[in-house]
């Protein structure tokens, strides 16, 4: 996270991006952990791919390469509890939480049937025949149930079994239509599916089938059990499967002869190859032992997370791979580039806790059987554990690893005392690890350093000073190496579940279970600042980008990235579901690594250089178009201009160029409109839906919106982005501009109306009762405009009925206009009047003399219309 910009920082927090999760990526994988049926299955005719249960789906493996190519999930989205793949590879039944089966063609990634499985409680096991045409299910509620894929409906219902049953298997031969099942009771029952009844029921086993297999002939049939008292001398753990092998030479496994052999695999990671004895249940010794997970050219390993992930950590000189503790006595180490596993064992209980020294080639581990290993990873990859101790008392919480140079380790444990270990220097050669095992460690310094659990320890960047924090809320800092104490860190509320030195200040780091950060200062142990965000426990922090910014991780499941001057949290990262132990940073800054309780691995990346460079090319960009833009406006060419504006997100812009154009250039618009890009359309939607919403701007908002519903498909329209919303942000103003254009055309036919009625008699009213002495000598007939000079595109209406009495000296009348709206009636004495309210014709402040309604101006008064300006009035 370490970037050589001074202001990447500052904005690093939009910089932190997941690219790889364990239970959702292409190269891990989440395993059941409660289940007594094989969980991966491989493809039975090519060996190419693996089939495996991950939660609610089925994850397809690519062997040689490890990438998940498919993931399949069903529509109730429940947990699978079984399924099988069918000898032609061609069908893949899974069986979920839900009682229902679903039928996959699983190369096209599509269900082709979903039924029922009747059970009454959640099947355990399934097997195809070697037809791929029946299917058998064994369920939980102690029934056998057999199905027909091809014609799609049930055979056989076979009841008997006490308990669940976990084991089916068909005959190989297809022609015999033998069923066999195991159920709790350790027996196995042969059923025949002629006459729909069980033929036999072997008891032999004292505990649970784990297997069953048969011969290439279909003579003979081996079956194992965990404990059974014939193959339980064959090697010293639990049975958990048991093959056949072919009745030929193999020499790398120990076969030399043709004669039937088997090969059983058990718990504690141990195959064990023997030869069938001449007695029904007998077996020879074995011929050949060996771990099953480290043969001699070990193949590609999948490994799954068992349950809680407690500690992570970046492995190698460049980072190359992480090593995770889970909740297991076994560490996984993964290359990040092809997630190749491999899997560790050094340990006999839960590993806590990891640490790495500066250059990466050797880690140390820490668990709950109270010792310590130190491992060393070759220039090969190959991870093997060099050295071991113990001394602790009880179990071993903590480690960490001398920072300076690779010549100590301290840990930390329940018995609340630290220990310091030295390196010994045979372990620092660059040669491969010694052959004669592990190295003894022995403790140089022990020292009790809290009344409680000493949950964290951390040594300073210059191996000089130490840090522990304990569930009695404090944190101390010790000197190297006599363990001497200078000082206590005093202040949370609840326990210390973690200690860092900075990487450039004389500042330590503490995360605490009352939900906060503190920093401290080293000289005289005052607390600088405090960091609240989270909402629980904070388990993890760690310095990033030089020591200017700091992650911590809690038991909310939050990453949080605070800047430590302003003691803001710039970023939130939510992508765990459970407590998140483990927290990790590259040597560069450049990565993080997280674990958590929800089985997750998350690697995240810093990308803040790759945002800035990307930022400052759009700016740039953005210029150039600008000024583009600003040239085009200048010299008048709207058209090419719109497309433009709008890329540039200029509402303002786009609503100039589309006022700018003249009337004539509307149906020039629509073709420039129907010609931009589906996101320029969709973007001059949402510039629309803002315009309707001004009475000023609503014209060309209805104007464009005109051109999208006549010219594309309502299918079209229907497929923009948030064309829902769109139409419900627009309705409620069209509605009300109708209304309003309504009430203008109610009006206009009113004026309409009134000149109809009073054109045919204005002349001979206003003849008869005005005297000519009133308008001068000329008389009335040469003032009255004729009907043609009155008419205009608004239906422009006047008649003359009068003069204020308040008209000047000179003669002379008032002209009021009116433009497109309610009739009313506006004196230079009556400010507003209604169409209603006019006074009558002999009203006593009326005097004779005309008025003038005109639509086309809006409500002005004209005084001063006497002889002469007649004209006024067309």
């Amino acid at each position: 996270m370490q970037s050589a910009n001074p202001e990447a920082p500052r904005r690093l927090h939009a910089a932190l991006h997941p690219f790889l999760q364990a239970r959702n990526a292409s190269t891990s994988f989440r395993f059941p952990t409660q289940q007594a049926l094989p969980t991966a299955k491989m493809a039975p005719s090519t060996g190419q791919h693996l089939f495996c249960i991950c939660g609610t789906r089925v994850n397809i493996l690519d062997v040689a390469s490890g990438a998940v190519l498919q993931s399949l999930e069903q529509e109730d989205q429940e947990d699978i509890t079984a399924f099988d793949l069918s000898p032609d590879d061609e069908v893949l039944v899974p069986a979920s939480r839900a009682l229902l089966l679903a039928q996959w063609a699983w190369r096209e990634g599509s269900i082709t049937r979903l039924w029922k499985a009747i059970h009454t409680a959640p099947v355990a096991t399934m097997a195809f025949d070697p037809t791929s045409t029946l299917l058998a299910t064994g369920g939980c509620d102690g029934a056998v149930r057999v199905w027909d894929v091809v014609r799609h409906y049930g055979t056989h219902h076979f009841r008997g079994s006490p308990g669940v049953v976990h084991l089916v298997a068909f005959h190989p031969d297809p022609a015999r239509l033998l069923l066999f099942s195991s159920a709790a009771d350790s027996t196995i029952r042969a059923w025949s599916l002629q006459d729909q009844s069980c033929l036999a029921v072997m008891t032999a086993h004292y505990s649970a089938v784990t297997s069953l297999t048969f011969s290439a002939d279909g003579h003979t049939m081996l079956r194992s059990a965990a404990t059974h008292p014939d193959l339980r001398r064959l090697g010293p753990a639990d049975v958990e499967a048991a093959v056949l092998l072919p009745e030929e030479p193999a020499p790398e496994l120990g076969v030399k002869s043709k004669r039937l052999h088997f090969l059983t695999a058990g718990d504690q990671g141990v195959c064990v190859q023997a030869r069938v004895g001449r007695g029904a249940r007998g077996a020879s010794p074995p011929l050949m032992q060996t771990p099953a997970c480290v043969p001699p050219a070990p193949p590609p390993q999948f490994a799954g997370y068992s349950e809680e992930v407690l500690d992570v950590r970046f492995l190698g000189p460049e980072d190359s791979h992480i090593v995770v503790a889970s909740n297991s006595p076994s560490l996984k180490v993964f290359e990040l580039q092809t997630m190749a596993c491999q899997i560790l064992h050094g340990h006999t209980d839960i590993v806590l806790a990891l640490d790495v020294f500066r250059k990466g080639w050797l880690f140390a581990s820490c668990a709950k059987d109270q010792s310590i290993c130190i491992w060393k990873m070759n220039k090969a990859g190959k991870v093997a554990c060099v050295a071991q101790g113990s001394g602790h008392t009880h179990s071993v919480g903590t480690i960490c690893c001398s920072r300076l140079k690779e010549t100590f380790l301290v840990t930390g444990s329940q018995d609340c005392t630290v220990k310091l270990w030295p390196v010994p220097e045979a372990l620092l050669s660059k040669g491969p690890a010694p052959h004669s095992g592990p190295v003894l460690l022995q403790a140089q310094a022990t020292q009790r350093c809290h009344d409680k659990h000493i949950n964290s320890v951390a040594v300073a960047p210059n191996d000089k000073l130490l840090a522990t924090g304990s569930q009695d809320r404090t944190a101390k800092l010790w000197a190297l190496p006599q363990c001497q104490l200078l000082g206590v860190f005093s202040g949370h509320r609840r326990g210390l579940w973690c200690v860092q030195f900075s990487p450039m200040d004389q500042v330590l780091a503490t995360a605490s279970a009352d939900g906060t950060v503190k920093l401290w200062a080293l000289q005289d142990f005052s607390c600088l600042k405090t960091f609240e965000g989270h909402d629980a426990s904070v388990l993890k922090v760690a310095f990033v980008s030089r020591g200017t910014q700091l992650l911590s991780s809690g038991s909310d499941g939050l990453v949080k990235l605070w800047t430590i001057k302003n003691n803001e949290c710039v970023k939130t990262l939510d992508a765990h579901e459970d407590k998140v132990w483990g927290l990790h940073c590259s040597r560069l800054d450049d990565r993080a690594v997280t674990g958590a309780s929800d089985s997750c691995v998350i690697l995240w990346k810093d990308v803040t250089e790759v945002e800035q460079a990307e930022e400052q090319a759009r700016r740039e960009e953005e210029v150039v178009k600008q000024q583009e833009l600003d040239n085009l406006l200048h010299e008048k060419r709207y058209l090419r201009a719109l497309g433009l504006a709008i890329s540039l997100d200029r509402p303002h812009t786009v609503l100039t160029v589309i006022q700018g154009q003249d009337p004539e250039a509307c149906e020039k618009l629509g073709a420039t409109v129907l010609r931009l890009r589906r996101d320029q359309k969709e973007a001059l939607l949402r510039f629309c839906i803002t315009w309707n919403t001004n009475s000023r701007h609503c014209h060309e908002a209805q104007a464009v919106l005109g051109v999208l519903l006549r010219h594309e498909a309502p299918e079209e329209l229907l497929a923009y982005q948030g064309m829902q919303a769109s139409l419900e942000a627009l309705l409620p103003y069209t509605e009300r501009h109708f209304q309003r254009l309504s009430r203008t055309l109610q009006a206009a036919t009113f004026l309409d109306f009134l000149w109809h009625k009073f054109t045919a008699n204005t002349a001979s009213e206003v003849r008869s009762q005005h005297s000519p002495t009133n308008w001068g000598e000329e008389g009335l007939d040469s003032r009255i405009p004729q009907q043609g000079a009155l008419r205009c595109p608004t239906f422009l209406a006047c008649f003359l009925i009068g003069k204020t009495s308040r008209a000047p000296s000179n003669p002379g009348i008032y002209g009021l206009f009116l433009l497109l709206g309610p009739p009313a009636l506006c004196w230079d004495s009556y400010p507003k009047l209604s169409m209603e309210g006019i006074p009558p014709r002999n009203h006593p402040s009326l005097d004779k003399g005309p008025l003038c309604i005109c639509p086309n101006s809006g409500l002005q008064t004209f005084p001063g219309l006497g002889p002469g300006n007649e004209h006024l009035l067309t």
